[in-house]
């Protein structure tokens, strides 16, 4: 679907997609492998969560991201979950360390606007605060790189 019409109405703010425009997206959209449309949901579930890093919306879209690989790992290719558990892995350490920056900014009167009211908590007994091992690849704290030159996308 990427490399597809993009869905109706992101051609531009205000601009309403004809009909035929519609039903050629939901054409596309029934048409495409049930794990493009999975990568390209968790494609922009992880990014969102990174910018949301530290923050308690960027946890809980950790989380969701986290269930829905769960549920689909028996249906996607090796090489989709591996990206996606890798991602997730270093987005939780991440968010461990954005965490204590929001909390040390919170402190000092500093909040952030429209996050989460409370911590989220999961039927997972608590996984999305345990910090995964360390991934020898990248360093997702790193501050050398801005997060948009860092955002996921399936395939990377």
């Amino acid at each position: 679907m990427s490399q597809q019409t993009p869905p109706p109405g992101a051609q531009g703010a205000g601009q309403q997609p004809s009909e035929e425009e519609v039903r050629a997206y939901l054409g596309q959209l029934r048409q495409a492998p049930a794990e493009q449309v999975l990568a390209e949901v968790l494609s922009g579930l992880l990014n969102a969560a990174q910018v949301k890093v530290g923050r308690r919306d960027g946890r809980l879209l950790i989380d969701v991201s986290a269930t829905l690989i769960d549920e689909v790992r028996e249906h996607v290719s090796d090489d989709l979950r591996n990206q996606v558990d890798e991602v997730i892995g270093q987005l939780r350490m991440a968010q461990v360390e954005g965490e204590r920056e929001v909390a040390s900014a919170s402190e000092q009167g500093h909040e952030e606007p429209n996050d989460l009211g409370s911590q989220p908590t999961g039927d997972d007994g608590g996984a999305g605060d345990q910090q995964p091992p360390a991934s020898p690849t990248s360093d997702p704290g790193s501050s050398s790189q801005s997060a948009a030159s860092r955002l996921w996308t399936p395939g990377s």
